[in-house]
């Protein structure tokens, strides 16, 4: 038993596993990771090639020092790396005066994050392919862009297995118990004993530790890539932002410009279906795609043409939509971090951070309060 015996054991080796793994060998601890597939993979939620980030945070001024601790840290990944892991272009928000604008302005306001805002007119003449209402305040962000999930995870894993972690994929967890002063991990394959243990598994949480009941539901999201029908030129990062819209009936879609020759991405941010954990339909639809192209033919109509890619994904959503971060019932030693309702891919490297000293000093210097199970109890 005891080559079984880690000091932690991560379960789920998607974002934040990945980079709790990373961090965790980086303090010199022995990790073990388990993942049921192979990650980077496109059965959760850490996948679609790129993934927004950004710093004037709308879902709450709390997230605003963790994304910024983010952006250090994949600067100094992309740095570390032959991979490009970060690129910051600028972002766009689309919306009345509504939560989304106005929290998007709190949170730049307290910490002082540059914000430039635009009228319509001004926003058709300077970018031309947008068609925004009259109505619309718009607000734009420098620092917004992208990060890029399958390389991001590779990075991580790649990292830590240098550093001495172990990482056995395609191994499902069974069961798990405390037995004396250890944990014992079953999976599919073998027995393992850990000092401590971080689930960070996203859609299959509820089910690893169901004495929460978490009051989780898992919601299927499309991601969709578009060659533009003209001006293609103009829909490259060099020239475009991301952008975010707000729609009047409580919609939300954003866009990506293209990167790396992928085309254009567009998708819409919840309003999705709500599944079951072994239900995901993996292939787009006519309904999901033509919410896209009626989204796409009334604010970005020159974005509407032949469509190249389309790939599903999963939000595992809390009711409101914050984090999970967490000790699992007042047990130090167990660590909830997950799931991220949608919005959580920029913050791995710092969730990452975060977890690895939870785990080994019982603290962060980071206000996690929000991101209590306790609020669900």
């Amino acid at each position: 038993m005891k080559n079984n015996i880690y000091d932690v054991i991560i379960i789920g080796l998607g974002a934040m596993g990945s980079s709790s793994s990373y961090y965790l060998s980086k303090k010199g601890a022995k990790v073990l990771g388990l993942d049921i597939y192979r990650p980077p993979h496109e059965l959760g939620s850490s996948h679609g090639h790129t993934r927004v980030i950004r710093e004037a945070y709308h879902e709450g001024t709390s997230y605003v020092p963790i994304v910024q601790r983010a952006y250090e840290l994949w600067n100094e990944l992309d740095n570390e790396s032959d991979e490009k892991l970060i690129l910051e272009y600028g972002g766009l928000y689309f919306g009345n005066n509504t939560n989304y604008i106005n929290n998007t302005k709190k949170s730049a306001k307290k910490y002082n994050i540059p914000l430039i805002e635009y009228s319509p007119t001004a926003i058709k003449e300077k970018f031309k392919v947008f068609n925004p209402s009259e109505k619309f305040n718009i607000l734009f962000e420098k620092r917004s862009g992208a990060v890029f999930p399958e390389k991001a995870i590779s990075t991580f894993l790649s990292k830590a297995q240098l550093l001495g972690s172990t990482h056995n994929y395609n191994e499902k967890v069974i069961a798990w118990e405390k037995v004396s002063d250890l944990y014992k991990i079953s999976t599919d394959k073998e027995i393992y004993y850990s000092k401590k243990l971080i689930f960070t598994s996203g859609a299959w949480l509820k089910n690893l530790v169901p004495k929460l009941n978490l009051p989780l539901k898992i919601e299927r999201q499309v991601l969709f890539w578009f060659s533009p029908k003209n001006s293609q030129e103009l829909f490259n990062y060099s020239t475009l932002p991301n952008t975010g819209w707000d729609l009047d009936n409580g919609i939300e879609f954003y866009t990506q410009p293209n990167i790396e020759d992928k085309g254009f991405k567009v998708a819409k941010h919840h309003d999705g279906e709500f599944i079951e954990e072994n239900d995901l339909k993996r292939d787009s639809n006519e309904k999901d795609l033509l919410e896209v192209r009626e989204f796409l033919e009334e604010y970005i109509p020159s974005a509407n043409g032949k469509l190249l890619d389309s790939r599903v994904c999963v939000y595992t959503d809390t009711p409101d939509f914050d984090f999970l971060i967490d000790f699992y019932n007042d047990d130090e030693n167990i660590i909830i971090c997950s799931p991220c309702s949608g919005h959580g891919f920029k913050f791995a490297p710092a969730i990452g951070e975060i977890c690895s000293e939870l785990i080994t000093k019982k603290q962060t210097n980071y206000d996690i309060n929000i991101f209590s199970t306790k609020r669900f109890m």
